[in-house]
C-alpha cells in the first residue's frame, strides 16, 4: 500500500504550503494597492477636469443669458428658464464630478463666480474650483 502512494505522488510532496500561499496573497495585495493608488491619482485629475468643463459650460450659459435677457441671472436656476421666443441656455444645471451642486455668486454688476466645493464638497476650502 505504501508503494501506491509513492507512485501516485511521484515520490515528492505535491501542492503548495501555507507559507507559499500566504506569500502569493501578500504579493497580490501589494500589487493591488499600487494599482489603486496609481488609478486614484488619475481619477482625481479626471474629476477636476470634468468639473472645470462644467464650470466653463455654465459660464457660457450665463453669457448667453446676459445677452438674451440684457441682465445677469440671479441664480443658476434662471439658466433653465425660457421665455416665449428665447430658449433656455441650459436644459438642466449640471453638478460637479463629486455630485455636488455648483454655487453661483455675483461679485459685481457683470462679474460672477461659479464655485465647486471640490472633493470635500464644502465651499471655502483649498480644494474649491471656480471660473
Amino acid at each position: 500500500m505504501n508503494r501506491n502512494r509513492t507512485k501516485r505522488h511521484g515520490g515528492t510532496d505535491a501542492g503548495f504550503t501555507l507559507i507559499e500561499v500566504l506569500l502569493v496573497v501578500a504579493i497580490l495585495g501589494i500589487l493591488a494597492t499600487i494599482a489603486v493608488v496609481g488609478v486614484g491619482g488619475h481619477m482625481d485629475k479626471a474629476n477636476r477636469t470634468a468639473t472645470r468643463g462644467n464650470i466653463t459650460s455654465i459660464a457660457s450659459a450665463v453669457e448667453i443669458y446676459r445677452i438674451n435677457f440684457n441682465r445677469m441671472p440671479t441664480s443658476l436656476q434662471d439658466l433653465t428658464q425660457e421665455s416665449e421666443d428665447i430658449a433656455a441656455p441650459l436644459d438642466s444645471i449640471p453638478v460637479d464630478a463629486w455630485g455636488n451642486a455648483f454655487v453661483f455668486k455675483r461679485v459685481g454688476k457683470f462679474k460672477y463666480q461659479i464655485i465647486s466645493g471640490g472633493p470635500d464638497g464644502s465651499i471655502g476650502g483649498d480644494d474649491d474650483l471656480t471660473n
